[in-house]
């Protein structure tokens, strides 16, 4: 990571996260980009490519939700592809236990390797559809947190996280765009909201739903 994309990076974690020893998070967060990038090479993990982009869209992008986010909370990560947001968040809070879904095993494979890597206690990726009734049998209502990083329509994302909130669980949904509805999201209700621009300008709405 070049000295600028650090010091962004770590101005970031001192401002807006609660990370413990930014220090350890920025040399987590860079063995997890050159992870990326070496794997990129070979697999489509991801569009973003450019070191900078990855900081910005990447990790910080992650990053935003923390705020409605505890220190001992189960989260779910509902399409995480190469890991966004969860990875991040768990490198920045070590005590939340993680558990990430997505449906491509090549990138299921990526995320595992990272968290070997890193040593990340408490999480795991799992090559798994949310929507897989086992699944939900298996875990539902287990989750302080159900996150996704744009993956899904804000409809259908509801769909498939109820099943697994607690009773006073919540959902955050990251949005990329202003005119996103909340209306009649069966079984939810929007309990906050957030709206910022990453450093490059890009807009971020975060939604955070509890149980109706």
């Amino acid at each position: 990571m070049t000295p600028e994309n650090r010091v962004l990076l770590e101005s970031f974690l001192k401002q807006n996260s609660r990370a413990a020893d930014p220090g350890s998070s920025l040399d987590a967060f860079e063995r997890y980009m050159d992870e990326l990038q070496r794997w990129n090479q070979y697999i489509n993990l991801t569009a973003i490519e450019d070191e900078p982009d990855i900081v910005i869209k990447h990790f910080i992008d992650s990053l935003i939700p923390l705020r409605f986010i505890g220190e001992r909370d189960f989260i779910l990560d509902i399409g995480s592809g190469a890991g966004f947001p969860g990875l991040p968040i768990k490198i920045v809070l070590h005590s939340v236990k993680l558990v990430m879904l997505d449906a491509r095993l090549k990138k299921i494979n990526f995320i595992n390797s990272v968290i070997n890597i890193l040593k990340l206690q408490g999480a795991t990726a799992l090559h798994q559809r949310a929507e897989a009734k086992d699944f939900q049998e298996l875990m539902g209502k287990s989750f302080d947190v159900v996150i996704s990083r744009a993956s899904f329509p804000l409809d259908r994302l509801a769909v498939l996280a109820l099943p697994y909130m607690r009773d006073n669980g919540k959902l955050i949904a990251m949005k990329s765009k202003k005119d996103d509805a909340v209306d009649n999201l069966p079984g939810l209700q929007q309990c906050d909201e957030f709206v910022t621009n990453l450093p490059d300008g890009s807009f971020r709405k975060i939604l955070v739903f509890g149980r109706a």
